[in-house]
């Protein structure tokens, strides 16, 4: 499905292979720390946005000069594989700059996270999505990289092919039952550790799960901004219709 080659790797097929490795071995978790995780096309970039929002919303309380007007939610919360570890050619990232708490976010099963994640007190959020929207809109998007890249896309009946390793779970950070029950086991064994949501009912009931996020990183709303419009600006600004600009 993917164009990039993918290692299976700690019971997992890993397409940044030198990178999560680099992670694993050298990221030092903080306790203050909070990590996103998900499956690629599960809502990671809107999760994002309501993570960078919520933590933020005293630094930026004027939504019209908010940073995520003008910025990639991918640009204000690092994935570390992909965005952190795959460009500093095995030398250390330099944090130094980022504000406490650091956001960061990752696409590698809850097993194979580094130690010190497991071992400190920084908080995981995991976002899942049905497995049959994740297969689509994952197809549609590595299909749009060939496009992109100028690569044979002409055969659509390869949806056929690509789905029949989706569905043994040859994809990238596959396979999708092994990713989602590693961190939804854990988020019901440590609920104060691993805070495990669903892209529909997020989608369904956002002010709940803005709120119940919000709990869960220690930056509850205050009464009045309950009764304010604090979370459905938050909403509003983090929208779907908000992030098409960035695709």
């Amino acid at each position: 499905m993917g164009i990039f080659p993918i290692n299976l790797y700690e019971g997992f097929w890993c397409p940044l292979l030198e990178p999560t490795i680099a992670f694993q071995a050298h990221f030092q978790a903080r306790d203050t720390d909070i990590i996103l995780s998900s499956l690629p096309k599960t809502g990671t970039t809107w999760l994002k946005s309501l993570l960078f929002a919520i933590v933020n919303r005293k630094r930026f309380s004027d939504i019209s000069h908010h940073p995520l007007q003008t910025q990639n939610s991918h640009e204000l919360v690092l994935q570390l594989e992909a965005k952190v570890y795959k460009k500093i050619n095995g030398s250390q990232p330099d944090f130094s700059e980022l504000p406490s708490p650091r956001l960061f976010a990752t696409h590698i099963p809850y097993l194979s996270l580094p130690k010190s994640v497991k071992d400190s007190q920084c908080r995981v959020i995991y976002v899942c999505r049905n497995p049959l929207d994740t297969f689509i809109s994952s197809w549609h998007f590595y299909r749009q990289l060939k496009v992109n890249k100028g690569l044979n896309h002409s055969n659509v009946n390869m949806i056929e092919e690509d789905f029949s390793k989706f569905c043994e779970g040859k994809f990238p950070y596959g396979p999708y039952e092994d990713h989602l029950l590693g961190y939804w086991k854990e988020s019901i064994q440590n609920p104060k550790k691993v805070f495990f949501m669903e892209y529909e009912g997020l989608k369904e009931d956002p002010k709940t799960h803005v709120k119940k996020l919000a709990e869960f990183v220690g930056c509850p709303f205050l009464e009045e901004e309950e009764q304010g419009s604090t979370i459905d600006d938050i909403i509003k600004l983090c929208s779907l219709e908000s992030l098409k600009k960035w695709k």
